[in-house]
């Protein structure tokens, strides 16, 4: 792709959804990363999802950390888990 045919691109929902993991994983190369962090910028309901998955990576990672109590038995982890499906 040619740079001026680059500059006139601009990512919409779907490819915000589709690179979302790789941004939060910060796996997007310079291209990707502009036009993602442009669209970002005028649409609100991507900016929230891409924050709210920023803060739950973030929980999961605190919470990686933690050990666990005895309170939490491998049963009980097995059936959040699949609630979450």
């Amino acid at each position: 792709m040619s740079r001026s045919h680059a500059s006139h691109k601009k990512f919409n929902c779907a490819d915000v959804e589709k690179l979302a993991q790789r941004y939060i994983d910060n796996q997007l190369d310079e291209e990707e990363k502009r036009l993602f962090d442009e669209h970002l910028e005028y649409c609100l309901p991507c900016d929230k999802k891409i924050q709210f998955e920023f803060k739950l990576k973030e929980i999961v990672k605190s919470k990686a950390r933690e050990p666990l109590s005895n309170n939490y038995s491998s049963e009980k982890i097995k059936s959040f888990l699949e609630n979450l499906h």
